[in-house]
């Protein structure tokens, strides 16, 4: 079942998600297994994150990635989970 993860972010500006992307990009979790949606938004100075998974067990497995970086960044995330109901795709 799909999740919804919506991040309570502290610390990430414009600058510092960039960095994030980039590390990210170099172990090859750009676009990591499992991920539906990712969506960045808010303030460029307290940017906030949503996104979606195809399972719990795939958030962890890429949060067990992701919370190292953010950590030497000083950045918090913490996240609500929700069960996704329903997707409708545009086009």
């Amino acid at each position: 079942m799909a999740i919804l993860a919506m991040f309570e972010v502290n610390g990430a500006n414009a600058s510092k998600n960039d960095e994030v992307i980039r590390r990210l990009t170099e172990i090859g979790q750009r676009v990591p297994d499992g991920q539906m949606h990712h969506v960045c938004y808010g303030d460029r100075e307290r940017l906030q994150v949503i996104d979606v998974f195809e399972s719990q067990a795939k958030l962890d497995a890429f949060g067990a990635k992701l919370m190292p970086i953010l950590q030497d960044m000083s950045i918090e995330a913490k996240p609500r989970i929700f069960e996704v109901y329903n997707i409708i795709e545009g086009q």
